[in-house]
């Protein structure tokens, strides 16, 4: 893989754009060491790989470069998933939870932490075989994997749900995300919302509350079938691909671009108050879900969805 110099910072980076920072040579069909699954939750908690997928995420981090960068965030792997620990409180509110962390929200406990670097300033956390200072406590408002309460000594932050541990080679069904935030069927969802694709979750257009509306799209979307992101790939890239390995040459940044600038993203917010985004590309019939590290393929009846109520 190539990597151009990332010349935004962390806070400011055009997320649609991030992808073209690397070069795709191919599926990975090795089985992948533990350390591989940090780079690409890093890349899907902090949002770098939204445009085209999370392979690319271990060569962006890794080098000297872009180590600060990675090293900002920093991770719980538990229950072969990891979640990130939210620091600053601004941003809290996007995911539908207050600021503040009072006794009202922090339930019951979960599991012991411990530092997976414990000579570390800052470190993932891993889970603990004894009691420790540290610990994972469920939300109680909404007791579900989005999100859970970190509590370090005596101080709290919040743990958002990044991703299931897949490899690229796998990938989870739709309903697997849906469940992460509670969802068991449409009456669970209050709002889907248009939002501009830039990370900000800044709407675009006004929410859609249509109870039969949002049961039409959870009904369809359900019955997609998911990909792994090697799948999807060799899918949205078949052309290319082929007149490529002929020369031997790899797909440049300007295939990876062409499918960025078609994203669009969405909004969808539970009953209890939680929100997460998901995104899609209308002009090649893909949905792209972060929490599963999968892709779906969009059906006509699903695509209508979008043309008749996201303008």
């Amino acid at each position: 893989m190539k990597k151009k110099k990332i010349s935004e910072t962390i806070n400011n980076i055009n997320f649609n754009y991030i992808d073209e920072a690397t070069q795709y040579k191919g599926a990975i069909k090795n089985h992948f060491p533990k350390i591989w699954y940090k780079w690409a939750a890093v890349a899907a908690c902090i949002a770098l790989v939204l445009a085209i997928g999370f392979p690319f995420a271990k060569d962006l981090f890794i080098s000297s470069d872009y180590k600060d960068i990675a090293d900002t965030v920093m991770l719980i792997e538990y229950d072969n998933a990891y979640l990130e620990i939210i620091e600053e409180p601004k941003n809290n509110e996007k995911f539908g939870v207050k600021n503040e962390i009072t006794e009202a929200v922090i339930g019951k406990h979960l599991v012991y932490l411990q530092k997976e670097f414990p000579e570390a300033e800052r470190s993932n956390y891993i889970v603990a075989n004894k009691e420790t200072n540290i610990e994972l406590l469920e939300y109680a408002p909404a007791p579900y994997k989005a999100v859970q309460i970190f509590r370090d000594g005596d101080k709290y932050y919040y743990a958002w749900f990044c991703n299931y541990l897949i490899k690229t080679n796998e990938s989870l069904p739709i309903q697997k995300a849906f469940e992460v935030y509670g969802i068991d069927d449409a009456s669970d969802i209050v709002s889907i919302t248009p939002t501009k694709n830039d990370n900000t979750w800044i709407t675009n257009d006004k929410a859609i509350t249509d109870s039969a509306i949002i049961s039409e799209f959870y009904n369809e979307i359900f019955v997609l079938t998911a990909f792994s992101f090697d799948d999807y790939h060799d899918f949205m890239f078949a052309d290319e691909l082929k007149e490529l390995e002929q020369i031997g040459n790899n797909i440049d940044s300007e295939a990876y671009t062409r499918v960025a600038d078609d994203r669009k993203d969405i909004i969808i917010e539970t009953t209890d108050g939680l929100r997460f985004m998901m995104h899609y590309y209308p002009s090649y019939s893909w949905i792209n879900v972060t929490t599963t590290m999968s892709y779906y393929q969009m059906s006509p009846e699903i695509t209508k969805w979008f043309k008749n109520n996201i303008k």
